[in-house]
């Protein structure tokens, strides 16, 4: 079986799950990936950690010339896709989370009023 999250953890990052969010840009040849974990329990701030990745040449035909173009490196577009799926997994995770906490409200809704019902009979007798 692949190691899931095999690029983050080769980036330092042990527990890939305590992963919050990240960012990225482009400084000049330079792909920056910025990396936001979850606070803990007494942290003031998020910790982050920054990547460079240099970015490659590479020539690119435009109409009957050639120009100059610059892509990112493989490496970079491996920890974004680890990093995306990563944060997908967290949303279903949480929408899942979100469902059943909904599904409990209704569940005490109804439970509330069958008492309230019964309670209401038994005071008819």
């Amino acid at each position: 079986m692949v190691e899931q999250f095999e690029v983050l953890k080769e980036m330092g990052f042990d527990d890939p799950m305590a992963i919050e969010k990240f960012t990225t840009r482009t400084e000049g040849d330079m792909d920056i990936l910025k990396i936001y974990l979850r606070k803990q329990q007494g942290d003031w701030i998020s910790k982050s950690k920054k990547f460079k990745f240099k970015r490659s040449d590479k020539s690119v035909e435009m109409g009957t010339a050639y120009g100059a173009a610059s892509a990112p490196s493989s490496y970079f577009l491996k920890a974004l896709s680890e990093l995306e799926k990563l944060i997908k997994v967290e949303h279903d995770a949480d929408s899942r989370k979100q469902v059943l906490l909904d599904e409990i409200d209704h569940l005490e809704k109804v439970m509330t009023r069958k008492i309230e019902d019964i309670r209401r009979q038994l005071e008819e007798l």
